[in-house]
């Protein structure tokens, strides 16, 4: 019984893992939309794209720091 719970939290583990990297870049994408708004680079004359890039780098932010913090809880737990 051992083998499979110890299978099924690496999975889990994994999926902690991909979801992070998902955040993470979507997080990474963001930062260089409101970089490239607030440089008069891209083409958003209202500095939307700025806003939201902040506001939703802000809003991920914490969720990608939790899913971190699962992911070493989920490490630690499996040794």
């Amino acid at each position: 019984m051992g083998t499979q719970e110890s299978t099924s939290r690496t999975v889990l583990r994994r999926f902690v893992l991909g979801a992070f990297a998902c955040v993470a870049a979507v997080i990474v994408l963001l930062v260089g939309r409101a970089v490239l708004s607030a440089a008069g680079v891209s083409s958003d004359p209202h500095g939307y794209g700025m806003f939201a890039g902040i506001l939703f780098t802000a809003v991920l932010t914490p969720v990608a720091l939790g899913l971190w913090l699962l992911y070493r809880s989920l490490r630690r737990r499996g040794k």
